[in-house]
């Protein structure tokens, strides 16, 4: 599919309607090509990215609850637990 850099103001749904249909398109001005948008490529989860993914979200897999809410807790307290601390 070829857009001019006007058309793309009116016709922006016929651009993002082509990509969806994994087509690719050429944006021309004054009948020079300016670029092409192709369509993006999906991501694949290998065996290393699944691997990667679960070590970093389940990093505090072997901390119970309480320990993580003692820790928020710990966070949001600040550093004075009292006004005696002035």
């Amino acid at each position: 599919m070829q857009l001019t850099a006007s058309q793309l103001q009116s016709k922006h749904k016929a651009l993002i309607d082509a990509l969806k249909r994994g087509e690719t398109v050429e944006i021309t001005y004054h009948g020079q090509t300016l670029g092409v948008v192709h369509p993006a490529t999906p991501t694949i989860n290998n065996k290393d990215q699944e691997s990667a993914m679960g070590e970093f979200f389940g990093m505090h897999r072997d901390v119970g609850i309480a320990f993580v809410e003692d820790e928020l807790r710990n966070i949001r307290k600040g550093r004075r637990s009292s006004l005696s601390d002035l």
